[in-house]
């Protein structure tokens, strides 16, 4: 490599890297939610769990780590730090591998136009998600990144190397091989100039025995290795009944997308306008051109986009539309945005940069919105725990009984997450009380009280069928002898 070439790639890395720190750089911090506290108490149990889902380079990752001393639950802000700098090598790596086909930007329009499209892969809300899980930073980020490196493989027609690849990055994370898949199928369109021959149906054919094959294997060796007894059992597997409700499901979770991408952008459609805006650029032009046949591709191609963003819930028994999983929305948008690109003429490739840069500018925004939202719930967290904690001290100094057992339960009403937390959904900006309280408030404090079940009568005679919309130590705090009992709103 050359010089001046080496200067680019350098340059074009800082770029990629500075669009994604602004829009998650508020995550580097010691971050948490429900998953990250369980395995900050039980590294171990961690590193089953995920062999048990077929992600055995993770879990040997973490199992290294394990054994230097090592915890990623413990150091979330720094796993972030490495996630970020692992995407921005996947977006440097995507970027190449379109250069190559549809050429290099030139102007700083389309250079501004180029640089958002490519952003908007890993720059969405949907991928808020992947940075909740502060312990499984390191596993996104080489995930996407060695499924980038099967991206840049099959476009150099290394198709052996590009399934090594993807059959690494299953063993990360699944998701992986979809966002490739979707990539992939956009630059076969490009590849073949929007016209559907023999050495595009072959292309595709290729693409979906390596990305999707590559899955497949991974779920095989799952079962495998828990009939060999090398995992415990097989946590996933994949359920090919009730298609239809699985389908409909999977429609009404596409329309909540559309809308505000399920509850992290405003009620106002913005993810449909841009899709809309994104299809009707390149159908218009085409029909234009009198392309019907074209179009016809095109329509299959985005068909097919959508049916590789829900193909794991569908393939899942009970659904699961998890952020995680259908980010990959973003990434067809940002496909169809460049498929856009390429079609332009010098004019409207300014146009498009003003629409790129302004969606990239809103989704940077509620990223950092929903980052604050998730310190917000982190913060809420510690205190109300910290709050209990200091209680149970005051009881201990006043009575001379030291407290050694915690019974929580939760009222009759207890969300998943705080009223003034705004923008989430799953397990965005979930709270850690109510779902594993005990846990909270022995990490908070440094003790390890003893988890015990409710007692009824302690629960009839001081909480009865209480529902409270605020913390309130006094009437939620209940202890008596060693024991502690807690009611959570």
């Amino acid at each position: 490599m050359n010089l001046s070439r080496w200067r680019e790639t350098v340059n074009r890395y800082i770029v990629n890297a500075i669009i994604l720190v602004i829009a998650w750089g508020g995550m580097f911090r010691r971050a948490f939610n429900c998953d990250t506290l369980a395995h900050m108490v039980n590294a171990w149990g961690d590193i089953e769990h995920r062999m048990t889902h077929g992600r055995y380079l993770s879990a040997f990752q973490d199992w290294l780590l394990y054994q230097m001393g090592l915890s990623t639950a413990s150091h979330t802000g720094i796993t972030a730090m490495v996630e970020v700098a692992l995407l921005a090598f996947a977006v440097c790596i995507l970027q190449s591998c379109f250069e190559e086909k549809i050429g290099k930007p030139s102007g700083i329009y389309e250079q501004l136009a180029w640089t958002a499209i490519f952003s908007l892969v890993f720059t969405n809300v949907l991928f808020a998600e992947s940075f909740m899980f502060g312990e499984c930073a390191l596993m996104f980020g080489i995930a996407y990144l060695l499924a980038a490196l099967g991206i840049r493989a099959f476009t150099r027609r290394k198709y052996g190397l590009a399934f090594l690849f993807f059959i690494l990055s299953t063993l990360e994370y699944q998701t992986a091989v979809i966002y490739a898949a979707i990539v992939l199928s956009a630059w076969i369109f490009i590849d073949s100039e929007c016209r559907i021959t023999v050495k595009t149906v072959i292309l595709e054919i290729v693409c979906g025995v390596i990305t999707i094959g590559a899955g497949v294997l991974n779920m095989l060796s799952l079962s495998l290795l828990a009939r060999l007894g090398v995992v415990k059992e097989a946590a996933r597997s994949a359920d090919v009944h009730d298609w239809v409700q699985k389908a409909a499901k999977c429609m009404t979770d596409l329309g909540q997308v559309l809308l505000n991408s399920r509850g992290l952008l405003p009620k106002v459609g913005l993810p449909f306008m841009v899709l809309c805006i994104a299809m009707g650029i390149v159908i218009w032009k085409f029909w234009k051109e009198k392309k019907l046949y074209a179009i016809i591709y095109y329509i299959l191609l985005v068909v097919g986009m959508l049916a590789m963003v829900y193909l794991l819930p569908m393939l899942q028994p009970d659904t699961r539309t998890y952020p995680r999983i259908i980010w990959t929305f973003y990434s067809m948008q940002a496909m169809l945005f460049l498929i856009a690109f390429w079609l332009m003429t010098k004019k409207g490739k300014e146009v498009l940069c003003y629409i790129c840069g302004a969606y990239l500018l809103v989704q940077i925004l509620f990223c950092n919105i929903i980052v604050t939202n998730h310190m917000v719930s982190n913060t809420l967290d510690k205190t109300y725990a910290m709050m209990v904690y200091e209680k149970i001290v005051e009881y201990e100094e006043e009575t001379g009984q030291e407290v050694k057992k915690l019974a929580v339960a939760n009222d009759i009403d207890c969300p998943f997450s705080y009223n003034n937390v705004y923008y989430k959904t799953d397990q965005i900006n979930e709270r850690a009380l109510g779902t594993v309280s005990n846990t909270m408030v022995n990490i908070a404090s440094g003790r390890e009280f003893e988890k015990v079940p409710m007692d009824e009568t302690v629960y009839q005679t001081y909480f009865g069928d209480q529902n409270w919309d605020y913390f309130d130590a006094s009437e939620q705090l209940v202890i008596i002898g060693d024991t502690a009992y807690w009611m959570i709103f």
